[in-house]
């Protein structure tokens, strides 16, 4: 993802995100591993780029053919390069993932993920991207999605804790 405005002719947001993952179920169980990284770039925080790594467990509490409903569980670390804090720092992700169909052509997307710093858990991110989805044309593959995502930070190091994105999208899917 990726965003930038302007107002009035001067840039209010540039940021971002880049998240490379995977996750494998366990045989015939409700769980599975991940493991995940992100890059986040943002003009307007106090740091030039944020590598996230981590790893753990999941778990599907509903997992059917209408709804999707997940935990994780891990660990990691991240950093921050080019601002203040500039050096690794151990953290936990705890995350929910809700999927739901909710018809033939609507579909709808929440995902959590709480990231607190293992070694002074009064330091930590949240992540909260929620997506509603329209199938426009089915024989195109083409569909609308509107969706919000807010990055909250408890330490900005001088820069607004929340980042708040928006976007309405018009989806091709090959």
């Amino acid at each position: 993802r990726y965003n930038q405005a302007t107002a009035a002719g001067i840039e209010t947001k540039n940021n971002g995100i880049l998240k490379l993952g995977h996750e494998r179920d366990i045989a015939d169980t409700p769980w599975s591993i991940f493991a995940r990284n992100d890059y986040i770039f943002d003009r307007f925080q106090a740091f030039d780029l944020r590598l996230v790594l981590n790893a753990g467990l999941g778990y599907a509490f509903i997992r059917d053919d209408v709804t999707t409903f997940k935990g994780r569980f891990g660990a990691g670390t991240s950093r921050e390069f080019g601002g203040p804090d500039d050096e690794w720092a151990p953290e936990l992700v705890l995350g929910l993932d809700y999927k739901r169909q909710l018809t033939k052509r609507q579909k709808l997307t929440a995902i959590v993920d709480y990231y607190p710093q293992i070694d002074a858990f009064e330091d930590f991110r949240l992540i909260t991207d929620v997506s509603w989805e329209l199938l426009v044309d089915e024989e195109a593959n083409l569909s609308l999605k509107l969706s919000v995502l807010d990055l909250y930070d408890s330490t900005p190091n001088g820069a607004k804790p929340n980042d708040l994105n928006y976007a309405m999208l018009l989806l091709w899917k090959l």
